[in-house]
């Protein structure tokens, strides 16, 4: 197939706005990084009834961060990092501690005094509460919460909550807000460019990036309708964790999406040819 050089950049651009533009929704369906919990009692503080994680495939690994992970008999766990490789761990009399430093209060406990050194390529995981004093009459060693690194499905990134209101984040609900009219601006742009872009190429990024548009639409929409007020900086995050997808950090993942945007809004919006007016003198 032969692309004159007038449609070359259209097409190239077009390609880009399908990718960028149109896997998020895969990406969410195939690696789950939104999941809503409803759990009336929950063992980690941020994770309440009606919270929303946004979870990533791909993330650094640090103390303090939730992960998911399959147990022995293949359930899905979410826990809590508590020390990484090289950490030592104690447990005495109720009180867990790292490196030395205490780290949490467990009194109903029955955990034996011990310690140990978190090996290389692993973490150490403990929920924040222990949720009744049935499941907390057998709780193993300190052994039994260590997990190799490689067992670990997700991370999660960011959750929100309904107490995530727009006067503490104003700037989570713009981000969210402005992804969905960016898409509606990408949609409608790649028709106005229909004319200068091969036609398989224009099919796919037209078809991505509406279905995508349509659907994050709808969530926004019913979010708002249902009182989820969280779901709008949910969708923000939903793409931050698609590019955390490819090895970035957080932080590069999202300057890595304000700068796709500024590029897709400027490419798709653009004349590239402008034609110099004479002045006659």
């Amino acid at each position: 197939m032969s692309v004159n050089q007038s449609s070359l950049w259209p097409t190239l651009l077009s390609l880009l706005a399908a990718v960028v533009f149109g896997l998020p929704i895969i990406y969410t369906v195939l690696c789950h990084p939104i999941s809503r919990m409803a759990s009336p009692n929950p063992l980690y503080k941020e994770l309440s009834k009606n919270a929303f994680m946004v979870m990533s495939a791909k993330v650094d690994l640090a103390a303090g961060r939730l992960i998911s992970f399959n147990d022995a008999a293949g359930k899905l766990q979410i826990s809590r990092i508590v020390g990484m490789p090289g950490d030592e761990i104690g447990f005495t009399a109720g009180v867990l501690s790292v490196n030395g430093k205490p780290a949490a209060e467990y009194p109903r406990n029955t955990l034996l005094n011990a310690t140990l050194i978190v090996p290389q390529q692993a973490v150490f995981y403990f929920p924040d509460f222990i949720p009744d004093v049935a499941e907390s009459t057998n709780p193993g060693t300190l052994a039994n919460h260590l997990l190799a690194q490689s067992n670990i499905n997700a991370s999660v990134l960011y959750v929100f909550d309904q107490a995530t209101s727009a006067a503490q984040h104003p700037e989570l609900f713009v981000y969210g807000s402005a992804l969905i009219v960016l898409y509606g601006l990408v949609f409608f742009g790649l028709g106005k460019r229909k004319d200068r872009i091969v036609k398989p190429v224009y099919h796919l990024a037209r078809i991505s990036v509406g279905l995508n548009f349509a659907i994050w639409l709808l969530l926004g929409v019913l979010g708002i309708s249902f009182g989820y007020k969280a779901i709008m900086p949910a969708i923000y995050y939903a793409f931050v964790s698609w590019l955390t997808f490819f090895g970035l950090s957080v932080a590069a993942a999202g300057t890595t999406l304000v700068a796709i945007v500024i590029f897709a809004v400027l490419a798709l919006f653009s004349d590239t040819e402008f034609a110099a007016k004479r002045i006659n003198p």
